[in-house]
């Protein structure tokens, strides 16, 4: 029997293993990995894919998709359900066509930016196909009944250390490991920036250099820019970043302007208090862009806490 909407879950790990998310997408139809950008979440969604050895595994990239319309255009694509130019066929039905009466695993990856052109595709699958679990990628939920939403948080500073060690020596760099930990702590846990990190020393940037680039506010964007095998949205932290900002709403830029003057962690009162913002900070949260913590307080990671300070800059200027 496949597994139902909305059952209980266990309470995950702050940083699950494969085989914790396994044993979650074996339980819930629906299953949507959250989390800031640069974190991890299509890497994570390919891994689990390649896991799943008993169910046949289709996979959408949304990333290019540029309006919640397309989805089914763009899903029946990736499927080849049968929806060549001109042939007249509707593409949400070729899909459903396609997955309807079969088990599979269909991974929706990069959907925040279309999340209710996925949310009406999933609604109907969910209806038309019993047999199907969901694997999503966003850094938004997509807002579907039933959604079991799985946030991925920033590495520990341990596990930075030993991605940062591994993504350097890749790059011929034998990093020391005194400045491998004073970089991590630049790098805040975000695994795009240590990949980029990595291949920026790989371009003759000595360890001195990066870390000092890393520690003048907003300086990370014009040195982490040598990732040319990411997607677009991820060869630069800047551009990664600004794919969130665009995301949001025009209070909720403001807001994240404002967060950034926060140099540590903050309270939801202390945002009310000082900003009158508490709707907004809920978008942020949800949006990924600010992070709760389990003391209950909330926090900005450092590369969107520079991109807000630049973006305070620009509103103090005439």
């Amino acid at each position: 029997m496949p597994p139902a909407y909305g059952l209980p879950v266990p309470r995950l790990p702050h940083e699950p293993t494969l085989g914790d998310l396994l044993d979650v997408l074996a339980d819930i139809r629906l299953v949507t990995l959250t989390g800031p950008a640069g974190v991890g979440k299509t890497h994570l969604a390919a891994r689990l894919a390649e896991a799943v050895t008993d169910l046949p595994v289709h996979h959408a990239d949304l990333s290019d998709c540029a309006d919640n319309a397309l989805v089914p255009q763009t899903v029946a694509a990736a499927l080849h359900a049968g929806t060549a130019p001109g042939s007249g066929t509707d593409p949400m039905e070729a899909v459903l066509r396609l997955l309807a009466g079969r088990r599979g695993l269909l991974v929706l990856d990069t959907c925040e930016h279309v999340r209710a052109g996925c949310a009406y595709l999933v609604g109907r699958l969910h209806d038309t196909c019993p047999g199907l679990q969901i694997l999503v990628t966003s850094r938004s939920p997509i807002g579907v009944p039933g959604e079991h939403r799985v946030p991925l948080r920033p590495l520990s500073r341990e596990h930075t250390v030993e991605l940062l060690r591994e993504k350097a020596a890749v790059q011929g760099v034998d990093l020391p490991v005194f400045w491998t930990r004073l970089l991590a702590e630049r790098l805040d846990g975000d695994p795009l920036s240590v990949l980029l990190a990595a291949r920026t020393l790989g371009h003759n940037t000595t360890p001195q250099q990066l870390y000092g680039s890393l520690c003048e506010p907003g300086a990370r964007f014009g040195v982490l820019i040598h990732g040319p095998k990411q997607p677009a949205r991820h060869r630069t932290l800047l551009r990664a970043i600004a794919w969130s900002h665009d995301l949001c709403g025009r209070a909720e830029r403001l807001l994240w302007a404002r967060l950034s003057a926060f140099t540590g962690n903050f309270t939801a009162q202390q945002v009310e208090t000082v900003f009158a913002d508490g709707g907004e900070l809920t978008a942020l949260i949800e949006a990924s862009v600010v992070l709760p913590e389990e003391d209950g307080t909330y926090r900005l990671p450092l590369a969107h806490r520079e991109y807000g300070q630049l973006l305070l800059a620009g509103l103090g200027k005439p």
